[in-house]
């Protein structure tokens, strides 16, 4: 069950994407915005919803710039599902436990991915890429292992949702900066 915190923190967060999202008109989306959110897999309102949900948005007019943008929203969120699952080990049953310590070291691989990903994007846009698919493994990886111990934590399957959304924004902003 979600801690009375978390649930707050989430309804704020979600609060505050809505907020920016009714702020921000179609005619007010950059041309990048609607560029990549026009052609990456998540639901476009929540892409554009993402992107400026960052102050460091206002400011972006290239590419490169928002690849950047958009793989330090993608640590971000991975850090924090890293932090969260792991967190919840401590008070979780002993059955749990291993799942729960697996899950957090691999959406900890995927934050070393995007972190990987950032670090190569100047010198070679189809490394960065690349690195941005290998961040898919934590996620993925993590379902496996809870479908092989049959287990079911809708908290961290709702993490895994998060990363993968993520991973799904940088695979395209990624690719639109080695086409560029």
């Amino acid at each position: 069950m979600e801690s009375p915190k978390f649930v707050n923190m989430f309804v704020l967060k979600t609060a505050i994407a809505l907020l920016v999202l009714s702020s921000a008109t179609t005619a007010e989306e950059s041309k990048l915005v609607k560029e990549v959110c026009g052609k990456t897999r998540v639901p476009y309102n929540e892409c554009v919803a993402a992107l400026n949900s960052d102050l460091r948005m206002e400011a972006i007019k290239e590419i490169r710039e928002l690849t950047f943008l958009s793989l330090d929203l993608a640590m971000a969120n991975s850090s924090e599902a890293m932090g969260y699952v792991g967190g919840m080990v401590e008070n979780s049953p002993p059955a749990l436990k291993p799942v729960l310590y697996s899950c957090s070291g691999l959406l900890s691989s995927s934050y070393r991915n995007f972190h990987t990903a950032a670090g190569d994007l100047m010198a070679n846009a189809s490394r960065a890429n690349y690195d941005v698919i290998l961040a898919m493994g934590g996620p993925t990886n993590c379902r496996r292992a809870m479908k092989d111990a049959n287990v079911s934590i809708p908290a961290v399957s709702t993490r895994c949702s998060y990363v993968e959304f993520f991973v799904q924004l940088c695979y395209t902003t990624t690719l639109l900066d080695m086409l560029s």
